[in-house]
């Protein structure tokens, strides 16, 4: 089994998926910069469960987010003959923008009794 981590923007709303048996379960999609600068995202999908599917639901398209989990192939036909494959991650865990600094906020009083404020972070991806 290939464990595998990645970092990148989500493409799409993730959408809630249901299960037989009533598992909460949410599919997305994530760009991810990979190269130089100029060169095409790849494309990742996230499959999720339980309570990270809950996480995954709470994200919107654009968001920025880290999924780590294992990782499985897809593949299919498409119906004009033409043959397809997927990397997606199922995740076991997520760290996003928001759940890392859900209002921009900056840390607790620090012993001089000073508000310290976390860098800000340069999410500007060309995609």
């Amino acid at each position: 089994m290939m464990q595998a981590a990645a970092y990148g923007r989500l493409g799409q709303d993730p959408r809630s998926i249901s299960t037989q048996s009533g598992k909460p379960m949410a599919a997305a999609s994530m760009a991810v910069a990979v190269g130089e600068q100029d060169a095409p995202p790849l494309w990742i999908s996230i499959l999720a469960f339980g309570r990270v599917a809950e996480d995954l639901l709470r994200l919107q398209k654009g968001d920025m987010v880290s999924a780590s989990g294992r990782v499985q192939r897809s593949t299919w036909t498409t119906n004009d003959g033409e043959k397809r494959e997927q990397l997606q991650i199922v995740a076991d865990s997520l760290v996003s923008s928001r759940t890392v600094r859900p209002h921009g906020g900056g840390r607790k009083q620090s012993d001089r009794g000073r508000q310290e404020q976390l860098p800000e972070l340069n999410d500007q991806i060309p995609f």
